[in-house]
């Protein structure tokens, strides 16, 4: 094994080490607020600057690893994938535009949407259900198109 690859291994279970640290660290500060509701409300602003900073720090740890893995493998991997995120994640991305065109139409306005976010119906759930509704069609693109990419080339 190369040392780039022990890198990009070392890197990915630093990825995996530092969630299952901030899972473990999320489910006791939720443990502590269940225990006592003024603590609670003690601990609320620091949960939020602390999920900011795990988020930033976790999407900077993701794109190195993905810098370093992608300097790794070699060229027609590195094509595959850049090919199936262009094609896959752009018809992702427009399969959810008549969802996003019909939203401003007037008939849509006594629309509900399931309350999936732990019963939360204010704007910032339904942004939240946007943005991974997104991503998660742009991935699937990705990985359909990737999919289909290698099976052209077998």
């Amino acid at each position: 094994m190369s040392p780039r690859s022990k890198s990009v291994l070392f890197y990915l279970g630093g990825m995996l080490v530092l969630g299952f640290v901030a899972g473990l660290a999320g489910g006791w500060v939720g443990h502590l607020e269940a225990s006592d509701p003024a603590l609670a409300a003690q601990i609320a602003p620091f949960e939020l600057v602390g999920i900011a900073v795990l988020g930033v720090a976790g999407m900077v740890f993701a794109l190195v690893v993905s810098v370093r893995w992608m300097r790794v493998i070699d060229e027609a991997a590195r094509e595959a994938h850049k090919s199936a995120w262009f094609w896959g994640g752009s018809v992702g991305l427009l399969a959810a535009m008549p969802i996003l065109m019909m939203a401003v139409l007037p008939q849509t306005a006594d629309w509900r949407l399931p309350d999936w976010f732990f019963g939360r119906t204010d704007p910032m759930a339904y942004a939240a259900m946007g943005a991974w509704a997104l991503i998660s069609l742009m991935l699937l693109g990705y990985g359909v198109a990737w999919a289909v990419w290698w099976l052209q080339r077998r």
